[in-house]
């Protein structure tokens, strides 16, 4: 990252805080196996975290952005400005619950909430809209809500079984936080400003933009973080923190602040962690030695945007799953197409809804848990900061929902596609195949990335239960693909997958 203007610093610092191809293909075989093993074995209790969250379909909504449910606290709402409040709320969150039950989420990540800086940035005239930029830890900001509204939201969600992640900031507060006062003496670093972004020294000890950066090796400071969120989960009933910027926090607060967590908590309570970064050596240490049980997969994500928005080979995906050993456990690693942070993946695709379309059956189809950034499901566009973070676009595109809610589906029933294991089986330009295995399920699928209809012959792995002769059906479009010689004939159109299931045998007589 490179040092910004302090206009252009401001604007992100939300993201921070805030037919041919045939000759060269590639058949996986048994030695190619992607290597998804744990380069240590998890403990009893990350298994048992792994086993309550690895099924779930996460959507993130920005409250501000997301609806407007209760306009008696739209204060210092100028819609117009796309880095004001536009008058969002946990009210308009609740209302929408339903919404989010018809599209198959089972998990909401709600951006923070907690009393935001009073006034807009004097130098640039933004707003904590975005809930970054935290004045006052002990309360909900009135701007977006109630303690009672944040209570009840979860309440509801649980009612619908969703489960609920609260997003924590631990590396900074708000511009207005009173850090110099006395009771906060020794509480925040005093190295100045972040001087070189690819210094890790600088990225824990340095400050974004002037926002006061907690020095977490203060035990006071540390202490107040961790009970203070911890005592946010307990009142309102999360289950889970979303934890925002902690390549900018030492691991070593990480393992305090986890391990307290899974302690006080509860053993299902998991914590994901946001890097910021495609290196997916980077991001794994932080699942494995920060003790994350997930982190979001940045690394993908660039492969995401290189191949389905900029029609790049679809090898670069076979390179990126095959550097899945590097993490502890990529089942639970949480990939995603766009969030707050990065333009919008539409924007970036051109406005091309099937290429939306075919990412999103990736995204839906894969190892991890997804993340769904809301408005990807309704064809929301944006390009940088704050652009990214356009007010909800509700009914757009409904096609695009249809099929988000017919690939989340299609993941539920079927536990290959949930939390099986992932194994390759083809790799050209413009053809991906892999297989997902659970003990009692298989599930193929083929993504062709390419302009016009490919056909290929894919021959199962070794490790496939399928018989010779067995049906498979496309869960997309209906259409019967069948067994011969151990390999499956089949027709990808363009820009769409292929989603293969077992046909349930027919009955004899």
């Amino acid at each position: 990252m490179k040092r910004r203007s302090l206009l252009a610093a401001a604007l992100v610092l939300g993201q921070s805080l805030t037919g041919c191809g045939q000759l060269n293909a590639t058949r996986a075989g048994d030695d190619t196996v992607q290597a998804n093993a744990s380069k240590r074995a998890p403990s009893a209790g990350q298994s048992t975290r792994a086993a309550a969250w690895q099924d779930e379909v996460v959507y993130f909504a920005l409250i501000d952005r997301f609806a407007n449910g209760d306009p008696s606290n739209d204060r210092q709402v100028t819609r117009a400005n796309p880095t004001a409040f536009h008058g969002g709320d946990l009210a308009g969150l609740i209302r929408k619950l339903d919404y989010l039950k018809d599209l198959g989420i089972t998990a909401l990540w709600v951006s923070p909430f907690l009393d935001q800086d009073r006034d807009q940035l004097a130098q640039t005239g933004l707003w904590g809209y975005h809930g970054y930029w935290t004045h006052d830890f002990t309360k909900v900001d009135a701007r977006f809500g109630t303690l009672d509204e944040a209570r009840e939201l979860v309440r509801q969600a649980h009612a619908r079984g969703i489960k609920v992640l609260m997003d924590v900031v631990c590396n900074h507060a708000g511009y207005s936080f009173p850090s110099s006062d006395a009771r906060y003496r020794g509480w925040f670093h005093t190295h100045g400003n972040i001087q070189n972004w690819e210094d890790p020294w600088w990225l824990e000890n340095g400050s974004m933009f002037g926002l006061p950066d907690f020095d977490q090796s203060n035990p006071a400071a540390a202490s107040f973080l961790i009970e203070t969120y911890q005592q946010w989960a307990r009142d309102v009933g999360f289950d889970a923190f979303r934890v925002d910027a902690i390549k900018h926090v030492p691991k070593s607060f990480w393992v305090q602040f986890n391990r307290s967590a899974h302690q006080k908590l509860g053993p299902t309570f998991m914590t994901v962690g946001e890097v910021l970064n495609g290196d997916p050596g980077t991001c794994a240490d932080y699942q494995n030695s920060a003790e994350f049980d997930s982190v979001f997969d940045f690394p993908l994500y660039y492969t995401f945007i290189d191949v389905f928005a900029r029609g790049q080979s679809m090898r670069r995906l076979a390179e990126r799953f095959a550097q899945d050993g590097a993490y502890r456990n990529a089942q639970m690693l949480s990939p995603f197409l766009d969030n707050h942070d990065v333009p919008r993946f539409l924007s970036l695709a051109g406005g091309d809804l099937g290429k939306l379309k075919l990412a999103l059956a990736c995204l839906l189809t894969i190892r991890g848990f997804p993340t769904i950034y809301y408005g990807t499901e309704t064809g929301l566009q944006g390009g940088a900061e704050p652009d990214n973070r356009r007010d909800m676009n509700w009914g757009d595109n409904p096609g695009v929902t249809r099929l988000a809610k017919q690939l989340i589906g299609i993941r539920k029933g079927s536990s290959a596609l949930s939390h099986g294991r992932q194994l390759e089986m083809w790799q050209d330009d413009q053809i991906y195949a892999f297989m997902r295995q659970a003990p009692d399920s298989e599930a193929i699928v083929l993504l062709n990335n390419a302009w016009n209809t490919q056909t290929r012959q894919v021959p199962l792995r070794a490790e496939s239960r399928a018989a010779e002769g067995s049906v498979w059906t496309d869960a997309l479009s209906g259409e019967t693909f069948t067994v011969k010689n151990r390999a499956l004939l089949v027709d990808v159109p363009s820009k769409h997958a292929r989603i293969l299931l077992p046909s349930a045998p027919r009955r004899k007589g």
